[in-house]
């Protein structure tokens, strides 16, 4: 496991995942740290898992949130899905691929 040299925020309001919910961590914290690797530009991130369905007849819709703080801006990423791990891993690749293009940008800028 990598460790993250920033702090990571981590809510879990998913009553199903609390039982795994340091895997969950250790899996967020490893491709963060990863994506910071190299960088110094990543000051923080947070992670938050939720139902926002749970309470209505819908079947119940998983929602990842992950920030990257970036100095003064940040970079979100927020992927829905019925599969837990699909969405989780869904938001962590979005925020990979937006804060590479960032950093894409400012070199060329």
């Amino acid at each position: 496991m990598d460790k993250a040299n920033f702090p990571i925020e981590f809510n879990n309001e998913i009553d199903d995942v609390k039982k795994s919910e340091n895997d969950i961590y250790t899996l967020a914290v490893d491709r963060l740290s990863k994506l910071a690797k190299g960088h110094n530009d990543i000051s923080g991130a947070m992670v938050n898992l939720k139902q926002p369905a749970k309470e209505h007849q819908t079947a119940y819709i998983n929602e990842v949130t992950i920030v990257v703080y970036l100095g003064s801006d940040h970079i979100a990423a927020t992927e829905k899905g019925e599969q837990f791990q699909a969405t989780l891993n869904g938001a962590l690749d979005a925020v990979e691929r937006q804060v590479r293009e960032r950093r894409a940008q400012q070199r060329n800028y």
